[in-house]
C-alpha cells in the first residue's frame, strides 16, 4: 500500500476513534468490542422516501423513522402527531379539532395552512394521498395497521413535484406466516370511544392484512364532537413469480359528523376556555364526508441490475362542509382524483464506479364539482347558491436521480424533475358573469448531494436543493367581489435550500443526527381571513435559517430514550401587504423558535411496556406584525400497559394520561385572523384506557 494511502487510512482511523471518544464521554455510552448479552443493538433503518431503497446512514438527508410500537401501543391513534410530533424539525398542531385536520410542518412549511396538509408530499404504500394541486388530507389514514412511519424534512421538489417541506410516507402492516385476529376497544376523557378489529395473514403465494374501526368523541370544547362511523384498510400481496409482486390497496372512511368551535378571542379564551365561537354554533360549522381510495402497485426485478415500479390509483371523495360565512358558508364538493406512475432503477457499476440511476414519471388529474351555497346567521338554513364551477387540475412531472461512488466512503448524487401543473375553472354560475379561466405553472426543481461515509459514526453530508409550491384550489378562492374564478395575482412559492448535517451510530447503542440549513423562500403564500373565508397572498420572500439534533440511545434491551431539539429562525425578508403594511424582520406566524422533547420508552414483547413523553414549545406568533402570541409551555403524556400470552391469545391492557400536569395552552393558531380569533386551546388533563385480545392461528 503507498504511504498516501496509508495515510488516508490512518486518517480516517483517527477521525472516527476521536469521534468515538468525544460521544463516549459527552453521553456515557461506553466503546467496547463485546457488549452484555443482554443489551440490544440499535435498531437497523432502511429508508424507501427517497425514490430508491438505502440505508438510514447512507441517506444523504434529514431522515427520521417511527415504528409500529410509537404508532398503536397504548395510544389513541387518531392523529398523526401522535406519532411524529416528537421529531426534529416537525411541529404538529391542531390535534383536537377534526374538521381542520391535524396541521403539520416541516421546517416552517405546512405551519400557515387553515386545513389539511400542504407543502408537504403524503405517501401511503406508495399511493399518494396528496391531490395534484398540492393539498393532502388525513382523515382516510387507520394507524392500527400502520407499521412505520417515515419523515424526510427538507426539500423533495426534485423528485416529488409541489413538496416543498419534505415527505411523510407511511407502510401499512403486509399479512405474514403468523396469522391473526384482533379486537381492541379504547374509551377515554370527554367522550371519547375507538372500536377496532383487525386480522392478517398469508395463504400460499398471498398475504392479507385488514382493519376496521369506529371512533367518536363528544371534544373538549364546545362544538367539537366528531364520528368515523367506518374507517376500513385492506392491503393484499401476491408474489407472481420469483421477480414479480403485486400490492392491492383499498380504503375507504365514512365520517359523517366533525364539528369545528372555531377561534377564540384573548378575553374569550381567558372568560371560557372549553367555548366555541357562537357564529360557529348558530351557523353549524363543521364537515361530512366519504372518502374511498382504490390503489395499484406492481414490482418486477429483471435481473439484479433492473427493476421497476407502476402505481395506478383512483379516489372518490364527497365533502360537505360549512363554515361561518353567511354568503358562501355551505360547500358541497364532489371529487374524483386518479393518476399513475412508472419508476425504473438501474444498478451497475459504470467506469468502475458504483452507479444508481432511478428515472421515473408521474401522471394525475383532479375534478372537483364545488357549489357554495349562502346561510342565514340566525337560523343556521341554507340558502340560495352563490356559486357553482367545476375545477380541475392536471399534473405531468418527470425525474431523474444519479447517485455514483465516486471515491471510496464519498457518494455524490443529483435529481432534477420537470412539472406541468394546469388549473381550469368552469363556471356553471353565469348570473354574475362567467369567470371561468386556467392558470399553468411549469417548474423545474433540482437538487445535489456530496455523503462522505469515513465509518458508521461519521456521515457527513451536504445538499442544496430548490423548490416550489402552487397555490391550491382553495387557496386560489378569489377575494373579489364576485368571488368566482382563480385569483389572478397568486403565484407559485418556490425556494432554494442549502443543508449541512451528520449522522451516526455508536457502539450499536447511540444514534444520532445533526443538521443546519438555511432556505430562501419567494413568493411565499400566506393566509389572511375575510368575512370568515381564508383568502391567499405572496409574500416577496423570506429567510429561513435553522438547527435540528436528534439522540436516541439503546440503554436495555428493552429500554431507549431519545432528545430531539429543534431551533428555527423564520423571518420575512421583504413583505407588504395588499393594505400597505409592512412586515421586514418580522417573525414568520404559527412556527415556534424552539421545541425540545425527551421521551424514555421501556417496550417488551410480553409483559410490561410504558412510555413516558415531555415536550417544550416556544412562544408563536399568530399574525404578521407580531402583535398576538401565543404562550410557550411544558406538556407532558404518559402510557403503559401490560400483554401476557394464553396459549393461542395475546391479551393486553393499557391507559394513558395526555396532558398530565393539566397546561392551558394553545394547540392551533388561526393564523392572521381579521377578528382576532387566533386561539384553539388544547384538551385539559385527560386519560383513556382499554384492552386488545388477539388469537393467533
Amino acid at each position: 500500500m503507498s504511504p498516501y494511502l496509508l495515510d488516508r487510512h490512518a486518517a480516517r482511523a483517527g477521525l472516527c476513534v476521536a469521534l468515538a471518544l468525544l460521544f463516549s464521554l459527552g453521553t456515557g455510552v461506553a466503546v467496547h468490542a463485546e457488549e452484555p448479552v443482554e443489551d440490544e443493538p440499535i435498531e437497523r433503518i432502511t429508508i424507501i422516501g427517497t425514490r430508491a431503497e438505502k440505508s438510514w446512514l447512507e441517506t444523504p438527508a434529514s431522515v427520521s423513522v417511527v415504528h409500529e410500537e410509537k404508532i398503536q401501543r397504548a395510544q389513541l391513534q387518531l392523529t398523526l402527531g401522535e406519532s411524529i410530533g416528537n421529531l426534529p424539525g416537525v411541529f404538529v398542531q391542531n390535534r383536537s379539532n377534526f374538521s381542520q385536520d391535524a396541521r403539520i410542518s416541516i421546517r416552517g412549511f405546512g405551519a400557515r395552512t387553515p386545513f389539511g396538509i400542504r407543502g408537504i408530499k403524503l405517501i401511503v404504500d406508495g399511493i399518494p394521498l396528496t391531490l395534484p394541486d398540492g393539498q393532502g388530507q388525513v382523515d382516510s389514514l387507520d394507524f392500527s395497521t400502520a407499521e412505520r412511519i417515515e419523515v424526510l424534512r427538507g426539500p423533495a421538489a426534485s423528485l416529488y413535484g409541489s413538496a416543498a417541506g419534505g415527505v411523510i410516507a407511511i407502510t401499512s402492516k403486509r399479512g405474514t406466516e403468523d396469522s391473526y385476529a384482533r379486537a381492541r376497544t379504547n374509551v377515554g376523557s370527554y367522550g371519547f370511544r375507538s372500536y377496532q378489529g383487525q386480522a392478517a395473514g398469508s395463504v400460499d403465494d398471498w398475504s392479507y392484512s385488514i382493519g376496521l374501526s369506529h371512533s367518536q368523541l363528544d371534544g373538549y370544547r364546545d362544538h367539537s364532537d366528531a364520528k368515523n362511523d367506518i374507517l376500513l384498510n385492506v392491503k393484499f400481496h401476491v408474489d407472481i413469480d420469483e421477480q414479480t409482486d403485486m400490492t392491492v390497496l383499498v380504503n375507504h372512511v365514512d365520517a359523517p359528523k366533525a364539528n369545528d368551535p372555531g377561534g377564540l378571542t384573548a378575553d374569550e379564551l381567558k372568560a371560557d376556555r372549553r367555548g366555541a365561537n357562537p357564529r360557529n354554533i348558530d351557523m353549524k360549522s363543521g364537515e361530512a364526508l366519504e372518502n374511498t381510495t382504490l390503489g395499484m402497485v406492481l414490482q418486477h426485478a429483471f435481473n439484479e441490475q433492473h427493476e421497476t415500479t407502476l402505481t395506478n390509483y383512483y379516489t372518490w371523495r364527497d365533502f360537505n362542509g360549512r363554515i361561518p360565512s353567511t354568503s358562501r358558508g355551505r360547500i358541497d364538493i364532489d371529487r374524483f382524483f386518479l393518476g399513475g406512475s412508472a419508476k425504473h432503477v438501474y444498478t451497475d457499476t459504470i467506469f468502475g464506479f458504483d452507479n444508481r440511476l432511478t428515472t421515473g414519471i408521474e401522471a394525475g388529474e383532479q375534478s372537483d364539482d364545488r357549489e357554495q351555497r349562502a346561510i342565514d346567521r340566525m337560523t343556521g338554513a341554507v340558502g340560495a347558491l352563490a356559486l357553482s364551477e367545476v375545477q380541475t387540475v392536471t399534473t405531468l412531472g418527470a425525474f431523474i436521480q444519479n447517485e455514483v461512488q465516486v471515491v471510496p466512503n464519498v457518494e455524490v448524487s443529483a435529481s432534477m424533475r420537470y412539472d406541468w401543473v394546469r388549473f381550469d375553472t368552469n363556471d356553471n354560475f353565469s348570473t354574475n358573469g362567467d369567470d371561468s379561466g386556467n392558470r399553468n405553472f411549469k417548474e423545474w426543481s433540482f437538487a445535489g448531494t456530496v455523503l462522505w461515509s469515513p465509518c458508521p459514526i461519521a456521515n457527513p453530508f451536504f445538499r442544496i436543493a430548490t423548490a416550489f409550491e402552487t397555490p391550491t384550489t382553495t387557496s386560489f378562492a378569489n377575494p373579489a367581489p364576485d368571488g368566482g374564478g382563480l385569483n389572478p395575482d397568486l403565484d407559485a412559492q418556490t425556494s432554494i435550500h442549502y443543508e449541512l448535517g451528520s449522522k451516526g451510530v455508536l457502539a450499536d447503542r447511540l444514534r444520532y443526527e445533526a443538521s443546519v440549513f438555511y432556505i430562501r423562500v419567494k413568493d411565499e403564500l400566506l393566509p389572511y381571513t375575510q368575512d370568515f373565508t381564508t383568502f391567499y397572498e405572496n409574500a416577496s420572500s423570506s429567510d429561513r435559517i435553522g438547527f435540528e439534533l436528534g439522540l436516541k440511545a439503546q440503554l436495555h434491551r428493552d429500554l431507549s430514550a431519545a432528545l430531539n431539539y429543534t431551533h428555527s429562525k423564520f423571518e420575512f425578508d421583504k413583505f407588504t401587504d395588499g393594505n400597505d403594511n409592512r412586515f421586514n424582520g418580522k417573525r414568520i406566524p404559527g412556527v415556534p423558535e424552539n421545541v425540545v422533547s425527551f421521551e424514555i420508552d421501556y417496550q417488551s414483547v410480553l409483559g410490561p411496556f410504558a412510555s413516558f413523553e415531555v415536550q417544550y414549545v416556544d412562544e408563536r406568533d399568530a399574525d404578521n406584525g407580531n402583535t398576538a402570541k401565543a404562550k410557550d409551555y411544558v406538556v407532558a403524556n404518559l402510557r403503559a400497559g401490560y400483554s401476557q400470552d394464553f396459549r393461542d391469545f395475546t391479551l393486553t391492557a393499557f391507559g394513558g394520561v395526555n396532558n398530565l400536569t393539566g397546561q392551558n395552552y394553545i394547540d392551533n393558531l388561526r393564523i392572521n385572523d381579521n377578528n382576532a380569533r387566533f386561539f384553539e386551546p388544547a384538551a385539559s388533563r385527560n386519560y383513556h384506557g382499554g384492552a386488545s385480545v388477539s388469537y393467533h392461528f
